[in-house]
């Protein structure tokens, strides 16, 4: 009896020692992408020349420009929730996948979300569990065809029936942009940036969103900073757009997290 009642305490004690396992949030992306209208034809690169020189200066002072921005992020980051992260080794977190609108091919393969176009269109897919407000989104995006007609981004602040933003880049063009459902969109700030871009590799986004203030980077480099207080909260997510009537245009994802700031 003594040996039983001794079995039975060692086995309470090894339960209570185990570690128990961490809750997991579960993950929702959008059940298929939304569609949205190209905003305009390829953008007018030469209309942006002044933007583009004071990028170009910017540029010359990037290794010093990096060093501010990583600081600040990693101050940013110390206080922040993770929320979400996909690394897409899989589709765990059941993206829409296969062919959308007869000209959109999403798959997930390779350790990356791929997303081929066979004509013009742009679409988002968002982190449906919750709206955040002050935060921070990123994710690595590689153009591998299309060159100037492809471009890639995130969505943050997206309320339906209101409207969102966008930080859409290009390989020598990017944008910063607010898209309401009703009336035209609004450019809050654009450059070039193609002293930064990789073209042959993947690149960092990023946006860091605390009340009306907004900055976009680009691997690590800070691109600008904008103020605007119109979508204080939102859906966040990832967005592609193929400029091009032909399309052949792909573009893959990796690496896209969300966290909440304070």
């Amino acid at each position: 009896m003594l040996k039983q009642i001794l079995l039975l305490l060692l086995l309470f004690v090894l339960v209570a020692c185990s570690e128990p396992i961490a809750p997991v949030e579960p993950a929702q992306p959008t059940v298929e992408p939304t569609v949205t209208s190209v905003p305009s034809a390829t953008p007018d690169r030469t209309a942006t020349a002044q933007v583009q020189a004071a990028t170009a200066t910017a540029v010359a002072l990037a290794s010093e420009a990096a060093i501010m921005a990583t600081a600040e992020a990693e101050a940013l980051f110390a206080q922040a929730t993770l929320i979400f992260r996909d690394e897409f080794v899989d589709n765990r977190n059941a993206w829409y996948t296969g062919v959308f609108q007869e000209i959109e091919t999403n798959t997930i393969e390779d350790g990356v979300f791929k997303v081929h176009w066979s004509g013009r269109g742009t679409s988002y897919e968002l982190y449906m569990v919750r709206e955040l407000g002050n935060m921070i989104a990123e994710a690595e995006c590689q153009i591998i065809a299309g060159a100037r007609d492809a471009s890639c981004g995130l969505i943050f602040g997206q309320r339906e029936d209101i409207g969102y933003y966008k930080y859409e880049i290009f390989s020598d063009y990017y944008r910063l942009f607010r898209v309401p459902v009703i009336g035209e969109p609004i450019t809050l700030l654009e450059g070039n940036p193609a002293e930064l871009w990789q073209a042959n590799a993947a690149n960092h986004l990023r946006v860091i969103r605390e009340g009306e203030h907004i900055s976009i980077t680009l691997n690590e480099v800070l691109l600008g900073a904008a103020t605007d207080a119109t979508y204080l909260e939102g859906k966040v997510g990832v967005t592609t757009s193929s400029y091009s009537d032909e399309g052949n245009v792909e573009l893959w994802f990796d690496h896209f997290a969300i966290w909440e700031l304070p």
